[in-house]
């Protein structure tokens, strides 16, 4: 319920914030689209949803589908007046436990153009313009070619954890080095600033003087002497760590949400949910491969009497041992076992005869009957017992997956009328 609650406050910051949050399926069809992205974009949730992210957004569709990690690219977007802004567009991908790419997520935020020097500030004097720069709430700065700080105000110094500026002006003599946490971004900027006339932006985490970090958002532009010739550059910083801490959480709260979504809250292991989605995928590759596939249906026998003897927390118990000594048997990592519904388990052996399949069978069901769990209802041991029904088939365009379950199902089913605690096998 916490982490509920805590996803829904997430949701409702974003909800009421100016980021736009969107999310794609694995075609990059929009299932997300928050009430920013329809005040920025100009499209409701019915008439986004469904749609192609890149026939709404101008981004990409190789740069959506190549993306594997997190990444930040800068757009321009033309506002109702008709004028071109510029936004940061934040992707990162979203995955399974096993690291398969089922879409991708993004934020779309405006970047602030950093302030411009207005005529009548001309007419000030050196201590206003100072007193000014220092109640200003971003950092402000200027660097020499060098690399030496030889301007900063207050928010700045205190952003990078000097008492003072004058303290950060004396200690910061390498501006790349001292200043950026991250050695390859601070290559990044002072090339792509010293490259260009324009105002350079860029997110970053800025170096503290106890070298610990804060994110960023900065621009910068080159200044010239006289003669015109580039003498270092002006700097504008805006603390986003706030903002940073909640995208992370939103992101830790969604993989927490999925993982919910796909694991059985009793017994831990992957639900019936997750069952079908894995063999769906399994059956494709293996029709692709024309290999074997193999599945095992197990049930706990005459587990409602075990129930009306022990109890139903008794019976959650056994459940959990079951499900613990099913998944313990199965030896390969490509093998999958999930709860299929009450008593019963299944098995996905990718690549797997039969004569393989009915050894992992064997295996599960003297695993559980080892276990001992005591049974006085059941009416063919004085303890828990397994069923067991295997499958196996070479997956073809004449058959579906669900072909497959239905025919360990009919071996579950014979293998329980044969007496229990057996397993049998089919093969298609």
């Amino acid at each position: 319920m916490k982490l509920i609650e805590r996803v829904l406050a997430l949701g409702n910051l974003l909800e009421f914030s100016d980021i736009a949050y969107i999310e794609t399926d694995i075609s990059l069809r929009i299932i997300s689209w928050n009430s920013a992205a329809q005040r920025l974009f100009h499209y409701s949730e019915d008439q986004a949803l469904g749609r192609y992210l890149s026939n709404l957004i101008p981004v990409h569709k190789d740069t959506l589908l190549n993306c594997t990690r997190t990444e930040r690219q800068s757009i321009q977007i033309q506002d109702k007046a008709g004028e071109n802004c510029d936004y940061q567009i934040t992707c990162t991908p979203i995955k399974s436990l096993k690291a398969e790419r089922l879409g991708v997520a993004l934020t779309v935020e405006k970047i602030s153009s950093p302030p411009e020097i207005h005529p009548g500030l001309k007419a000030l004097s050196e201590q206003e313009i100072q007193e000014l720069c220092n109640s200003a709430p971003i950092g402000i700065y200027h660097v020499s070619l060098d690399g030496k700080l030889n301007v900063a105000n207050s928010e700045y110094a205190w952003m990078l954890g000097y008492e003072s500026p004058e303290a950060a002006i004396s200690q910061i003599h390498d501006f790349a080095r001292q200043v950026f946490f991250d050695e390859k971004k601070a290559e990044e900027f002072m090339f792509n600033i010293l490259e260009s006339d324009q105002i350079v932006s860029f997110r970053s985490r800025l170096k503290r003087k106890d070298n610990s970090f804060i994110w960023a958002l900065c621009y910068a532009k080159v200044t010239r002497n006289e003669s015109g010739r580039v003498n270092g550059f002006n700097g504008f910083s805006i603390n986003i760590s706030a903002v940073v801490r909640t995208e992370k959480a939103l992101q830790e709260a969604n993989q927490k949400l999925k993982i919910i979504s796909i694991i059985d809250g009793l017994t831990q292991i992957p639900n019936r949910r997750h069952f079908d989605e894995t063999l769906e995928k399994e059956w494709k590759r293996h029709l692709r491969k024309k290999e074997e596939l193999s599945v095992i249906l197990c049930d706990i026998d005459f587990f409602k009497p075990y129930n009306d003897t022990y109890g139903h927390q008794a019976g959650d118990e056994c459940l959990k041992k079951v499900a613990r000594t099913i998944q313990a048997s199965v030896l390969r990592s490509e093998d999958f076992t999930a709860r299929y519904g009450g008593e019963e388990f299944v098995l996905i052996l990718p690549n797997t005869n039969l004569k393989g399949a009915k050894d992992v069978a064997e295996r599960v069901r003297t695993a559980v009957e080892n276990l001992e769990v005591p049974h006085e209802g059941s009416r063919v041991a004085p303890h828990v017992t397994l069923s067991l029904g295997v499958a196996t088939v070479i997956p073809h365009e004449h058959c579906s997956a669900q072909s497959l379950v239905d025919m360990a199902d009919q071996a579950l089913y014979e293998a329980k009328e044969g007496g229990r605690n057996q397993s049998l096998g089919k093969q298609m």
